[in-house]
């Protein structure tokens, strides 16, 4: 499940803050090690902020904040989490998770989204308070 925020990497949910601090650490040891870091990271200014964790998969989902612009114009960029893999997809937060649920999405990692869920448990919300207590 797309859990955004609830829970990252078995621990309870995080101030965003705090979470985004980590990951820059993260990241750049992972960069500096010889990791390739995104094209779209090499602009003046940029930072990441993760917003989302796909439970079960290690895909983290993160926000490329580019300095003078609105959120809503953010792109949204997806790291596989176990490898160096990134997917960049220059839409909302809002759009990107529709496209996910509508089974629309052009993102690898959500293509077979049918195959794994089905369509009716995709569309259903679920209070994070029942999800934790699973």
């Amino acid at each position: 499940s797309l859990a955004a925020g609830a829970r990252l990497s078995g621990r309870a949910v995080r101030p965003l803050v705090a979470q985004t601090a980590e990951h820059e650490e993260i990241l750049t040891k992972l960069w500096e090690a010889s990791e390739d870091k995104p094209s779209e990271l090499h602009e003046n200014d940029v930072r990441l902020v993760p917003w989302g964790y796909v439970e079960g998969a290690g895909h983290f989902l993160y926000w490329l904040v580019r300095p003078d612009s609105e959120p809503e114009e953010w792109t949204v960029l997806l790291n596989e989490g176990r490898d160096p893999l990134w997917e960049a997809h220059p839409m909302s937060c809002s759009q990107f998770l529709l496209e996910v649920v509508a089974g629309t999405t052009t993102s690898f990692y959500f293509t077979g989204i049918n195959d794994i869920v089905d369509p009716e448990d995709r569309t259903r919300f679920i209070p994070n308070s029942q999800i934790l207590k699973r």
